[in-house]
């Protein structure tokens, strides 16, 4: 589940790429594609909202109940809401670890592209949650300095089962950080 948190959290960093900058990687490391795309990735500091919902959840050889109980574990009953406060030095250096695979092992992108103000990527970790396994995630969709539509789909395979979630997040700058949330 550290994947799935992980790349709830990609959009974020990425949120603020703008349309201009090219970024192009494939068979390369987190910590690779975040200095390749340190500088296409700037955000508008303020405050953001970020929406992310779990359409669907797959369970090879799971009866469908099993698979709508995951659904709703991992959805929290729906639609999971955070607002945060990005601060300028925050926009200016994202972190490498916003961009996925923190704490797995063996995490690469498969290809990491980001033009025209679009995302396409695809990861693939080993070592799973539990230390075993492989996780393989897609995220796709649009992005810009105030906002993001971005999907994501994440298989995962240990011991024999496969899981398969299929993610939306969508975010917004709504505002300037107050001085408390900052």
């Amino acid at each position: 589940m550290k994947l799935a948190y992980a790349i709830a959290l990609v959009p974020l960093a990425l949120a603020g790429c703008n349309n201009k900058p090219e970024v192009k990687a494939e068979n390369a490391s987190v910590a690779e594609v975040a200095t390749a795309a340190d500088s296409a990735i700037r955000m508008e500091p303020g405050k953001w909202r970020t929406e992310v919902s779990v359409d669907s959840v797959e369970i090879a050889n799971a009866p469908p109940q099993v698979a709508d109980m995951m659904k709703k574990r991992l959805s929290a009953s729906g639609k999971q809401t955070v607002e945060a406060c990005v601060t300028k030095e925050q926009a200016e250096r994202p972190p490498e670890d916003l961009l996925g695979g923190k704490g797995m092992k063996s995490c690469r992108y498969d290809t990491f592209e980001i033009k025209g103000g679009k995302l396409n990527a695809q990861m693939t970790c080993q070592g799973g949650p539990a230390g075993q396994g492989t996780i393989q995630s897609t995220l796709s969709g649009d992005f810009g300095s105030k906002g993001y539509d971005l999907v994501s789909e994440t298989k995962t395979d240990m011991n024999g089962q496969s899981i398969t979630t299929k993610t939306k997040v969508k975010g917004s700058r709504i505002g300037d950080c107050t001085a408390a949330a900052s």
